[in-house]
């Protein structure tokens, strides 16, 4: 593995759980995430232009476009379902496995095959998302925070695949453009349709802009450069699943920002388990 986009991966890593830090507890979740789509369409923009590109893309890349912005989209949702619903120490550390799915699509549909080292991790991996989620009542109880977050770690895998592969042929601004102007309208519709209208979604909108403008700004100004250095490794040609997997460093730091900024419970036992699905992503690197 080459340091260059190692080293951007680590980076990345270490950024991306301050978004989700900045906006727990903002008053609407799906507003805030709008908000974020919104200054990552912005941010892309300047960045394009700043690097002196056109806003053409090639007409290969639109099936990617529209592929990335739903894993996105099912990603966001499914995140800031579970923002609602649990810690952000249990529900993030299941998130981001998305390595473990990344490697079963492509042994079922890609033809890809795998060691026994990296079965191994991918159990670590299951076991630990699991354990780590694991209510004190048990799962019975909060089933549907469960399928939520596995959703998110579905969608952050489909994204990831297909960002990948777009980087071969266009330059990181210009796609995360043209992809959060269809992020952002989905979530919208979502946004809508939990409201009931048009116009209740523009006034929870406006409302939950209003009581965290400078999070939903911070928030979304940290993603940016985070998935951006993500971006710049996949245009070293760094494999998806393995810059997937070195991000899981993020994991434990999620946990231990969890502790200190928001004061979650059970931090111990949950650090025990992110150390464990960590263990398992080493063991998926090596493919």
């Amino acid at each position: 593995m080459e340091i260059g986009w190692i080293t951007l991966v680590l980076l990345s890593a270490a950024l991306h759980p301050l978004r989700d830090v900045a906006l727990k507890g903002v008053l609407y979740p799906i507003a805030a995430y709008i908000g974020v789509a919104i200054c990552w369409i912005f941010l892309a923009l300047i960045h394009s232009q700043i690097e002196g590109h056109d806003l053409s893309l090639p007409d290969e890349t639109w099936g990617l476009v529209a592929l990335s912005a739903l894993g996105l989209v099912i990603y966001y949702y499914g995140t800031l379902s579970a923002l609602r619903r649990g810690d952000l120490s249990a529900y993030y550390p299941i998130v981001r496995s998305s390595p473990a799915a990344i490697v079963v699509f492509s042994f079922l549909f890609l033809d890809q095959t795998y060691s026994w080292m990296a079965i191994l991790g991918i159990a670590l991996v299951i076991v630990g998302s699991l354990m780590i989620q694991k209510p004190a009542r048990g799962f019975a109880m909060d089933r549907r925070a469960l399928i939520l977050t596995v959703l998110a770690m579905l969608g952050s895998a489909a994204y990831t695949l297909t960002d990948s592969i777009a980087m071969q042929d266009v330059q990181p601004a210009l796609f995360l453009f043209y992809v959060y102007i269809i992020v952002s309208g989905l979530l919208f519709a979502l946004w809508c349709r939990e409201n009931a209208g048009l116009a209740p979604a523009l006034r929870a909108t406006l409302e939950g802009w209003k009581q965290a403008p400078v999070r939903i700004l911070l928030a979304g100004t940290i993603s940016y450069l985070s998935y951006a250095m993500i971006l710049f490794a996949f245009q070293k040609g760094a494999e998806a699943a393995a810059v997937s997997a070195v991000r899981q460093v993020s994991i434990p730091i999620s946990v231990i920002l969890a502790a200190v900024a928001l004061h979650e419970t059970q931090i111990p036992k949950r650090l025990g388990w992110a150390s464990m699905i960590a263990l398992g992503i080493i063991c998926i690197v090596p493919l």
